[in-house]
């Protein structure tokens, strides 16, 4: 029979229990015993959530032992509103910042290789975020459905608007983030916008540049916008593992602009602008998206123009 080491013997069996299911991934909360040490106090305020999880810190796994602080926040999304607490490293108070559902307007998933942020724009302008690893991305992915609805099950009935043809991206990447974006999905997005990377451009300053590449996807109820975090890159080719995905229900959009820039050669970049109430999501677009504002104007948003 093996024996039990000395240091596993003399720790807490909690604090035992939280090291072994320790790694970079988010994980659900389904008792107290679940929730870290720092935040037991908040249980009675907790227990009732929809979704409830607890977000690792980026710490590597050989370098912990049972008893550390091994999470930063926890995540409760209640079905009138979202809180999240965090605790600094070294710091023994627990902060709390609460929106309502009501108020989340919009959301970003960031992805950057493992690097991830999630951010929840209000509808005053202000935003959350929570950073977290990539692996705990379908986690993340089920709650933003879920914050996003209407409520549960989203009785809402879209509305009813001619869907215009779909564009199809040739760029890889693009199509495979299609892919991602409908597997398992019950409403489906399909592109209804392509700027495909690599095009000529100038960029900001008027420099030669070309273009990194941005898609607008549409289902009954979402836009979504996909970029690569930048308008343009260096023309000589870099690594750009990044991306933002971010999703606006179009009940939740309040008018539309699209900016168009003056006639340069190579073209320069025009910009879709979206507001929802006080936030204002700004999109770089080398094309007129002409069917994303045919879109808008069925789903009955208003132009600002």
């Amino acid at each position: 029979m093996a024996k039990i080491p000395q240091w596993r013997a003399a720790a807490d069996p909690d604090d035992l229990r939280e090291y072994d299911t320790f790694g970079p991934w988010i994980l659900e909360v389904t008792d107290p015993a679940d929730l870290p040490r720092r935040f037991h106090p908040w249980w009675p305020e907790l227990e009732g959530a929809r979704h409830l999880l607890k977000v690792p810190r980026p710490i590597d796994r050989a370098k912990i032992k049972p008893g550390m602080d091994l999470y930063e926040s926890v995540i409760a999304v209640f079905p009138d509103t979202v809180r999240v607490l965090r605790a600094a490293p070294g710091d023994s108070d627990v902060s709390s910042r609460e929106a309502s559902r009501r108020d989340v307007v919009a959301t970003i998933m960031h992805t950057n290789l493992l690097v991830a942020r999630w951010t929840l724009l209000l509808a005053d302008g202000g935003a959350m975020e929570i950073e977290y690893n990539a692996v705990s991305h379908p986690t993340i992915a089920e709650v933003d459905r879920y914050v996003l609805s209407g409520g549960d099950g989203d009785a809402t009935p879209p509305a009813r608007a001619a869907t215009p043809p779909a564009a199809q991206p040739r760029n890889h990447f693009f199509g495979s983030l299609v892919l991602a974006l409908n597997s398992g999905a019950a409403d489906r997005v399909q592109p209804v916008y392509v700027d495909e990377p690599g095009q000529p451009c100038l960029n900001e300053r008027g420099r030669r540049r070309r273009s990194a590449g941005a898609m607008i996807l549409a289902s009954s109820r979402d836009l979504v916008i996909i970029d690569r975090t930048r308008a343009a890159e260096a023309l000589f080719r870099r690594p750009n593992y990044g991306y933002n995905v971010t999703r606006v229900p179009f009940r939740r959009i309040t008018s539309y602009e699209i900016r168009t820039p003056e006639a340069t050669s190579p073209p320069s970049f025009g910009a879709l602008v979206l507001r929802c109430d006080r936030a204002v999501i700004t999109q770089a677009v080398l094309t007129p998206p002409d069917a994303v504002a045919d879109l808008l104007a069925a789903h009955g948003v208003t132009s600002a123009r």
